[in-house]
């Protein structure tokens, strides 16, 4: 197995523990001194993913496909029309949802938005000011400081009932755009995000894997919501992590432990890169 790509949320980062599991640290680490290619293959956008720029891997797969690194190159780039952006936020506000719209340079919510994610980048609550700085180093911040030029790609959509809550939403959007629960913990929130429905984790896996050339067959992919199943399909094996949705564990070759449990750890160990 040639190249890995990994989730974030919920494969690679515990909410929980607000941090990467120490295992998962080490499971990286010697994969690549084992002649693999591992690659963050994540819903953030690059803002999102300030803490990781400098991580031990090899590229990054942003905003669920929209933005590809190899090399330290941007080799795709396909943000959304800023119209769409803007009536999309409107339709989330509609329903009554808090949002954050990410971009390249940072991630901007609304109150509802922001109010959620300081939650969640501090596993759970936590000193305001405390709060504030987490959400801030993962490269979040409230709308006002967005600007006017700031390309998006993704828009997250939360609430804090059920992942039924967006169905709505869902069937109002226009095409292509889609709705995908990527999230759902009460004890945090529930989060969908929208995407542009042709361009998935699957098709930026697609591009990698053609930039070096290597086969379907070479790749293995890790994660735990249903915008990984794509990811799977684009791989040769796709493994969930064992806290992943009951449908993409249904979709996955093998299903490992949880991520507080060593679960990338053991799904390394299971595929023989460690």
């Amino acid at each position: 197995m040639k190249d890995l790509f990994l989730d974030v949320d919920g494969t690679l980062y515990s909410a929980l523990q607000a941090r990467i599991p120490e295992s998962a640290e080490r499971a990286v680490k010697l994969a690549r001194e084992n002649g693999c290619r591992v690659f963050l293959c994540t819903g953030r956008s690059l803002s999102e993913c300030s803490a990781y720029l400098n991580y031990n891997v090899d590229g990054f797969v942003f905003s669920a496909g929209s933005m590809i690194y190899a090399e330290h190159k941007r080799i795709y780039d396909r943000p959304l029309p800023r119209q769409d952006v803007e009536e999309i936020c409107r339709l989330g506000e509609k329903y009554g949802f808090g949002w954050c719209r990410e971009g390249a340079a940072g991630a901007y919510s609304d109150p509802k938005g922001y109010a959620t994610l300081m939650r969640y980048f501090s596993g759970g609550d936590r000193p305001l000011e405390e709060m504030r700085n987490r959400i801030t180093a993962s490269g979040s911040y409230p709308m006002e400081y967005e600007d006017e030029n700031e390309k998006i790609y993704k828009i997250c959509f939360f609430n804090h009932e059920s992942e039924e809550a967006f169905i709505p939403m869902e069937q109002a959007l226009k095409h292509p755009y889609v709705m995908t629960v990527t999230y759902r913990d009460p004890r945090f929130h529930y989060c969908a995000e929208v995407t542009d429905g042709r361009v998935t984790k699957g098709t930026g896996i697609a591009r990698v894997l053609e930039y070096y050339g290597d086969r379907k067959e070479d790749a293995a992919g890790f994660g735990d919501s249903m915008n990984d199943v794509p990811m799977f399909e684009a791989c040769g094996i796709g493994i969930a992590m064992g806290n992943a949705f009951e449908e993409v564990k249904k979709k996955a070759d093998w299903v490992t432990t949880d991520i507080d449990e060593d679960g990338l750890w053991n799904a390394f160990r299971h595929l023989g890169v460690i």
